[in-house]
This record gives structure tokens, sequence and C-alpha cells, in this order.
């Protein structure tokens, strides 16, 4: 049998060449008649399993190799983590996972360890240095980053983060809330002009520009930033979020609402609100960041939801169709948030403000 090509699916569901590569990458628009053609086409015509007996003949490894950046326990690494499992194994492909531990010469290691088995791709969700993707690339590897891209020749799967933030603070100033606090991780530099890129700081600016451009100025008293304590099982963002929330509680005792940096600071700040008395959302009003287990904390917690699963299964299809198809890497690609309202927000008039 000879080896099926993109253009073969394409002429069996009647479709462009384009619309084949958009199902297949989950990237772009397609009709559900055509989705649905193009996926019966692919069935019929044993693409997904071609791809293996091709990197077979092109002895390749058939193995994609992944560096984690903290413990498989934090809910976002494990959710990605499950996605690009997900994908490689419906397309034949073997996983290697390693764990960087948040440290750039730990993820070298990794890297170097996964390119002497000859893993044919590379995922780093979230690298740590960029020489360490470059190191990657510059051994004919694919590399792609999730959360954040640190190597310009990299592809990537993110989110935008700045938008997303901006729409928690939206919400918030809809409802009224006026004195909002945030609590997250630190950056380098100052907090209000400095322009260095990370999500922490994307993060930020979007609370910093909803205040100014609801007239208000950036009060340092409603800000707590803090470096997380690295803890087995990846959870010392909850630690941190209720030392932060302390603080923040002793500079501005005032505030009738929060924007939390993730849900785990979130949580962690819904121990310290707990233990001070203080209700929520009846007298402070809270937003994490993630949507990992903010639907099982009390209240149930408003946030940002990010589509850790499909950011994983996108890095892993990508990588295989690269791989697969011989096509030069570089792309990057936004995932869609949203904001989900749940039980930890309230109009401020509700609240003790």
């Amino acid at each position: 049998m000879q080896d099926v090509r993109l253009k073969d699916v394409a002429a069996l569901a009647g479709v462009s060449v384009a619309t084949v590569s958009r199902v297949i990458h989950s990237n772009g628009y397609v009709s559900a008649q055509a989705r649905e053609r193009v996926e019966q086409a692919l069935r019929n015509s044993g693409y997904r399993l071609n791809i293996v007996a091709q990197e077979l003949r092109r002895k390749k490894t058939i193995t994609l190799g992944i560096i984690v950046h903290g413990a498989l326990s934090h809910p976002f690494v494990g959710e990605v983590v499950i996605g690009a499992e997900q994908a490689a194994a419906e397309h034949g492909f073997n996983v290697l996972l390693f764990n960087s531990r948040g440290n750039a010469d730990r993820e070298r290691e990794c890297v170097e360890t996964l390119l002497k088995r000859r893993v044919d791709g590379i995922i780093f969700t979230t690298a740590v240095h960029a020489k360490n993707v470059a190191l990657a690339l510059d051994a004919g590897v694919h590399a792609i980053e999730i959360e954040r891209r640190l190597c310009d020749a990299s592809s990537a799967i993110v989110i935008d983060n700045y938008a997303a933030a901006a729409k928690a603070m939206r919400h918030l100033l809809n409802l009224g809330h006026r004195r909002i606090g945030f609590v997250g991780e630190p950056f380098p530099h100052e907090t209000t002009d400095h322009k260095a890129p990370g999500i922490p700081k994307e993060r930020f600016d979007a609370y910093r520009d909803a205040l100014r451009e609801s007239g208000q100025e950036l009060d340092e008293s409603h800000i707590v930033l803090g470096h997380y304590p690295r803890e087995p099982g990846g959870w010392g963002g909850l630690k941190a979020g209720a030392a932060y929330m302390q603080r923040l509680l002793e500079q501005a005792p005032d505030l009738t609402a929060v924007l939390a940096v993730s849900d785990l600071v979130a949580a962690g700040a819904l121990q310290t609100l707990h233990a001070r008395g203080i209700r929520v959302p009846d007298q402070l009003s809270i937003v994490g960041f993630d949507d990992t287990f903010a639907n099982y904390l009390a209240p149930p917690l408003t946030t940002i939801r990010q589509p850790m699963f499909d950011m994983g299964y996108k890095a892993a299809s990508l990588a295989i169709s690269l791989i697969s198809e011989d096509l030069p890497g570089g792309s990057v690609e936004f995932c869609p948030t949203r904001l989900v309202v749940r039980k930890s927000t309230v109009p401020a008039t509700a609240t003790r403000g």
C-alpha cells in the first residue's frame, strides 16, 4: 500500500489540503459537515496509522519527550500532560516524561537525556531557560513550548494572559468594585513601570491598566508580590496565597475585592479569609486564574479558565504534525480563555465597602 498523504485525504473528503490540516491540528474554523467528511476520510485512508509506518522507515523513534517544570500533582501540569499523552496515543507515539523541578541546569540534563534517546520532539511545560529549548532545536528536534514562549525559534501553545486577566478585572469593575487588591508572583524591577515579559507581569499589567482606565491610580498598598515556596507536590502556591492575603489585609483592610494570580494562590487566600472571619463574597470578592479545582472550593471560585488539556493536546498534535510532514516549526497558537463566574464575587454594594 502506498503512503497516504494529506492531499489523498483531502481528495477523499472533497475539501482542500488546508482544511484537512486544520482538522488534524485542531487549528482554525472548519464547518461541522466538512470536519465529519475529513474525519471519515482519515479513518478510511489509514492516514494516522500510516504516520507510524513512515517514521519507522525514516528511523524515527515515534517518541515525544515532555519536560514539566513541577510535580504532576499540580493541577495545571497534570492536565497538560494528560492532554499531550492523549494526542500522542491517538497517533501511535510514545511519551517520555521528565521533571526539571523549575531548575535550568536540571532542565538541560533532561534535554540531553532525551536527545540521547533520540526522541522526535520535546514539549516544554513550562520551559525554564531559552537556551535549553534552543539545545533541542539545534539538535534537529522539534520543540514546542506551552504556557509561555522563551525561544523565538520554537513553536508554542499559549494564552493571552493580559487579555485574560483584563476579563477578570472588567468583571470586578462592572460589579462596582474600586478598591481591588492583587496577590501574585514578583517580576523584575518596578511593579509599576517595568516591561519585562512573563506570565505574572502580563497579569499584573492587566490589573494596573484596568484600574487606570477606570480613573484610578495604582495604590502600592493594594499589591502583595512574593516568591512561591517550592514544595513536594507543587502546592507551594497554597501557602504563598495564605501569606499574601495576610499581608494584604494588614496593608489595606478596606479592600472589597482581590484578583489572585492563580487558583492555588486564591485557595490560600480563602484560607486566611476564613481564619480571619471574613466572609466571601459577603465581605470580600475574589477571582482566581486557571480553573483547576476552583469549582470545589468554598465558595466555588470565580476564575479565568485556561484550556489546559487542550493546550497539551494541541502541543503534542503539532509536534507530531511537524515530525510526520517534515515541516519547519516556529508558529505560535493562542488558545481561548473565558471568565467562569461562580459564587466568590458579588456587587460591591453587597460587601462591607
